[in-house]
């Protein structure tokens, strides 16, 4: 008897390339950065600096 093969709907065999999945780190720092810049933008917005140089 012969090995019929994979089987279509088992999935076990899938005709897409498997996808690499962005590592935690990379998604913890695209946070902390679009925070960084979400809070200058309302500092800068609301009148204030982030270094206040005028006397």
């Amino acid at each position: 008897m012969t090995h019929p093969g994979p089987n279509p709907d088992s999935g076990t065999e899938s005709r897409e390339t498997p996808r690499h999945k962005t590592p935690r780190w990379v998604k913890a720092f695209l946070v902390a950065a679009a925070v960084l810049v979400v809070a200058i933008a309302v500092i800068h917005l609301s009148g204030g600096t982030v270094m206040n140089h005028t006397p």
